[in-house]
């Protein structure tokens, strides 16, 4: 049985597990309690020598990165059409993947770890309002996306969706508001309602 290393409560583990249940894949999912610090420990390291989550391990082979799970399990059944099927498809899958990666990741996280992970005297309001800034760039590319159609890409739900989604699911915790953007506000509705969804967001 193919084991997914993560933690319960990160946006990329969740990510990881979202492509897994929607591609149908079983796994066992393996707890790495980053609280305890369980990801700097020898034998995780082993595994992945990032020290972060998720990190899947499938027989032999051994894959860290949530987006490249995404691909992997994509690939793994084709049949779900959760990947490209097309170069265009392929191009406009990663484009979104990469957006997730470089931006709506990153800008949200930093406005995570300093409004809530850092120590007061430690955060730095600048970087918040910039990150927000950045954030709200990115989603403004995605609502005009999302003007006229479900999904980011062709008719169905992609991995290009579920790159983005997962960090997007923490915007009330972090006071980032999604009414500036009623596409994508309505999109993770529509995700929301998957039974996937329901199974790892709880």
């Amino acid at each position: 049985m193919r084991k997914l290393y993560g933690f319960a409560m990160s946006p990329n583990t969740k990510r990881a597990r979202l492509g897994l249940e929607e591609a149908g894949l079983a796994y066992e999912l393996v707890d790495v309690d980053l609280m305890q610090g369980a990801h700097k420990k020898p034998e995780y390291l082993a595994l992945n020598l990032t020290g972060r989550v998720p990190t899947l391990v499938d027989g032999d082979f051994v894959l860290w990165e949530s987006n490249a799970i995404l691909e992997y399990a994509a690939e793994l059944v084709p049949t779900k059409s959760l990947g490209g099927t097309t170069p265009i498809e392929r191009a406009e899958i990663a484009r979104w993947m990469f957006l997730s990666a470089a931006h709506v990741g990153v800008a949200v996280q930093r406005i995570f770890a300093h409004t809530i992970r850092l120590p007061e005297d430690q955060r730095i309001p600048r970087l918040v309002t910039e990150a927000r800034a950045d954030l709200d760039r990115s989603l403004a590319a995605v609502e005009t996306r999302l003007l006229e159609r479900a999904w980011l890409v062709g008719d169905r739900l992609t991995i290009a969706d579920l790159s983005i989604l997962p960090t997007l699911a923490v915007a009330p915790m972090l006071g980032i508001d999604l009414g500036k953007f009623p596409s994508v506000a309505a999109w993770l509705g529509r995700a929301a309602e998957r039974e996937p969804w329901r199974r790892v967001m709880g």
